[in-house]
């Protein structure tokens, strides 16, 4: 990867990072601010934020007061409709998705949006009828096999998978023998191992080796001083779908961080460092993406898929991270 790529990736960053304050009541935003702005980032697109607004405002006027909808996902979701032509009808079918979920026997919580928002944006591969079934069928799976682990943010990633896989019921075997080789190979049997090998469902090898890049770039990003924590596990198995130099993809990650680190908002005490080694990750994993539009030799799996794989790990992630951060404010 040339590095004027990341380095522009990272450029796009900073600038959308900084657009995020000017947009009123961004102060509510905490964690999710950073999915924002790299939703936006490893799209290519500058944030609006009279645009994004303009957004909110309709969001509201569609919703009631305890809608999920004016929850985590508000300014998610709002900036994403920022950038599309008409606003309302977009937010409308999002709506209509969100709807036919509940009826579908999805619970109704803070999960729930994000996925109403994946199915829409990916209606061009298939329609939010069969994304929705498909997406039930996933989840049953995953529940069957591990009731204790799977819930509602098991969501995403279901929507992921029923919408990409091309061989759906071997993609959820395989997902089972993911899960069970790595934890044999050092992953400890958890929620966060399962996300995991959700992720590698979509890797297309679907091999022993590919499950040894996983050890590998967990191994070299510990070495590094720049370890992901468990939750962030899912990102490590995007990073393996790239076909790269694995040290230097983890000594840009680690690059990135430092580099990030010095900026106000995204020190050890503001961010954390295993978040900001998450962001970092996100970044050079989504700068790779480029690679793939510019007809690099990486091409292993398509830049759209790895882009929306990598946008899913965030939200998911965020939202984790405000619901543990709530539930033990709420116990102290």
């Amino acid at each position: 990867m040339q590095e004027y790529i990341l380095r522009n990736k990272l450029n796009l960053f900073m600038k959308n990072y900084q657009k995020t304050k000017e947009i009123k009541g961004s102060w509510q935003m905490g964690m999710m601010q950073y999915s924002c702005v790299l939703s936006s980032t490893i799209k290519n697109q500058n944030i609006t934020p009279i645009k994004v607004e303009e957004s909110i405002d309709i969001i509201k006027k569609n919703t009631g007061m305890f809608s999920n909808f004016r929850g985590h996902s508000l300014f998610y979701l709002s900036n994403l409709l920022s950038t599309k032509p008409d606003i309302e009808n977009s937010f409308k079918s999002i709506l209509s998705i969100y709807e036919k979920l509940k009826t579908t026997g999805f619970f109704n919580d803070a999960y729930l949006p994000f996925v109403a928002i994946i199915i829409y944006e990916n209606q061009d591969k298939m329609d939010a009828d069969t994304s929705i079934e498909k997406t039930k069928y996933v989840y049953d799976f995953m529940k069957k096999h591990h009731p204790w682990l799977t819930s509602s943010d098991d969501y995403c990633r279901a929507s992921l998978i029923a919408i990409h896989s091309k061989e759906l019921d071997n993609d959820l075997e395989y997902i089972e023998e993911s899960y069970n080789v790595l934890s044999l190979k050092g992953f400890y049997k958890s929620n966060n191992l399962q996300s995991l090998s959700h992720i590698m469902a979509l890797d297309n090898h679907k091999s022993e080796n590919s499950l040894n890049k996983v050890v590998r770039i967990r191994q070299l990003l510990e070495q590094k001083n720049c370890k992901i924590d468990g939750y962030g596990y899912p990102l490590i198995g995007a990073l393996s779908l790239l076909e790269c130099d694995e040290e230097q993809l983890v000594q840009q990650i680690k690059s990135v961080s430092d580099e990030l680190r010095e900026v106000k908002g995204f020190g050890n005490w503001a961010v954390g460092k295993s978040n900001r080694n998450m962001i970092s990750a996100a970044i050079v994993a989504s700068s790779y993406a480029d690679c793939l539009n510019q007809g690099s030799n990486v091409d292993e799996i398509s830049s759209n898929i790895f882009v929306e794989i990598i946008i899913a790990i965030e939200i998911a992630t965020m939202v984790a991270i405000i619901a543990a951060t709530s539930a033990s404010a709420a116990a102290n």
